[in-house]
């Protein structure tokens, strides 16, 4: 079973992606509503299998983030309702994106994608 990091600064859209993961079998390695949470995850234990971020995380971008992901190998799927970035196009144009409000079937579909 894959575990799946979560991050995103609105509590309830957080809590919806953790139970919609564990809904889908998947296990939560880690859920942030701040970058910082989410980058002291990684460097205190194992990197997740896959992670599902929010662009904008408190005013924030989340590319530092993503960034320590993709280092470790490890795919990134971006859940935004703003998926228009130069970042996306470029650094980031591999990594799978879902556009907010994401469905159980879209955020399903993305995680399975992104670990094949």
């Amino acid at each position: 079973m894959a575990d799946v990091m979560i991050v995103d600064d609105e509590a309830l859209v957080l809590f919806d992606l953790v139970m919609t993961v564990e809904d889908l079998g998947y296990g939560v390695h880690s859920e942030s509503t701040t970058i910082e949470d989410a980058i002291s995850a990684i460097e205190s234990g194992s990197p997740p299998d896959v992670a599902l971020l929010d662009i904008d995380v408190g005013g924030s971008p989340v590319w530092p983030l993503a960034r320590k992901i993709v280092e470790h190998g490890r795919p990134v799927v971006f859940v935004s309702a703003n998926l228009n970035h130069e970042e996306l196009r470029e650094e980031f144009a591999s990594c799978g994106r879902i556009d907010k409000p994401a469905s159980p079937d879209e955020i399903a579909a993305a995680i399975a994608g992104a670990l094949n």
